[in-house]
């Protein structure tokens, strides 16, 4: 026995652990229709990443930068299939080289305060994609050298520091931090949590760190003890909550750690593809059909983007590491 139940080969000999048929194996490409759909969708509303765009309607955010640097990690997976010249991506690209050379971002990297990984980051993502910014990325250096924000230091939380890390050796930056994999420990995955007693953000970190320890899916992770079913237990019960975004990114983990199939992620995988909107997006949490359906022109438009678009991207990486994994 291991994990959180007895191997399957024991399912119907133990008392508590039933056997039932089979379900069908996922047609491999049922995600297909999800992606695309998504894709094209992200690319008609592309204009509402802009900052300018999302501040006339939405509400203001903490990291205003947050929806660029989210679609860029997008892109980065794209990268690795069909789409990987699909004009989403140049899109993408020119949105965030003109947020990333302007002088109010090399201001606020300087600081060195709680968002410099984050920045840091897309910093880094743009050189991974090919189109570095060294203005930028000499002040990353500059921030580093100096100590600004003292980021070395112990008393920032483990997932901080893994989340720079990452940032660091995505960009290829010097750091005195440990490596990814050394920090991964430190974190909610090393502490072997309960998925019964998780909040919805402990829950965000341990799919944050399942993605930094693999770069999504690019290399493997460190067997961890119990992670495969916890993550597996964790999509369940976000499936039966019907809560697309974060059953989302635990889709996406299961790729990272395991991607043969089981009866959760194939259900997991159906849900998906039927909780899209006609028009190829995913809604989020926050989305209510009824509140939609009172808005018209672009007021309807912003709230199917702030209350969609960051589901709708966590569907599209999902589904398109589960097309790279099928063409291995």
């Amino acid at each position: 026995m291991h994990g959180l139940h007895p191997g399957e080969e024991l399912r119907g000999q133990i008392g508590g652990f039933p056997k039932w048929p089979q379900g069908p194996r996922i047609d491999a490409d049922l995600d297909a229709p999800v992606l695309g759909a998504a894709i094209e969708w992200l690319t008609a509303n592309l204009r509402w990443f802009d900052r300018e765009q999302w501040d006339r309607f939405l509400p203001a955010r903490q990291f205003p930068e947050g929806t660029v640097l989210e679609l860029l990690v997008l892109c980065r997976i794209l990268r690795r299939g069909r789409f990987r010249d699909h004009p989403l991506i140049s899109g993408a690209i020119e949105l965030a080289l003109t947020l990333v050379a302007s002088e109010p971002f090399r201001a606020d990297i300087g600081r060195g305060d709680e968002k410099f990984p984050y920045r840091t980051y897309l910093v880094a993502l743009l050189a991974d994609l090919g189109y570095p910014v060294p203005s930028a990325a000499d002040r990353v250096h500059t921030v580093l050298a100096t100590g600004c924000g003292a980021w070395m230091g112990g008393w920032h939380t483990p997932l901080a520091r893994l989340e720079l890390q990452y940032a660091l050796e995505l960009g290829g930056f010097v750091s005195a931090l440990p490596p990814v994999n050394a920090l991964v420990g430190q974190t909610i995955v090393g502490a072997a949590p309960d998925p019964l007693y998780v909040r919805d953000d402990e829950v965000y970190a341990l799919t944050h760190v399942v993605f930094y320890a693999t770069d999504f899916a690019a290399r493997p992770m460190s067997d961890e003890p119990g992670l495969v079913d916890t993550v597996r237990t964790l999509l369940g019960m976000y499936l039966a909550l019907g809560n697309m975004d974060l059953a989302g990114e635990l889709l996406l983990c299961t790729l990272t750690i395991r991607s043969d199939d089981c009866a959760i992620t194939t259900h997991g995988w159906r849900a998906l593809a039927r909780h899209r909107r006609a028009d190829g997006s995913v809604p989020g949490p926050l989305y209510d059909p009824a509140r939609w359906s009172t808005l018209h022109g672009e007021l309807a438009e912003a709230y199917a983007f702030g209350t969609c678009h960051h589901t709708t991207m966590v569907a599209a990486m999902a589904a398109a590491e589960r097309e790279h994994h099928h063409a291995r």
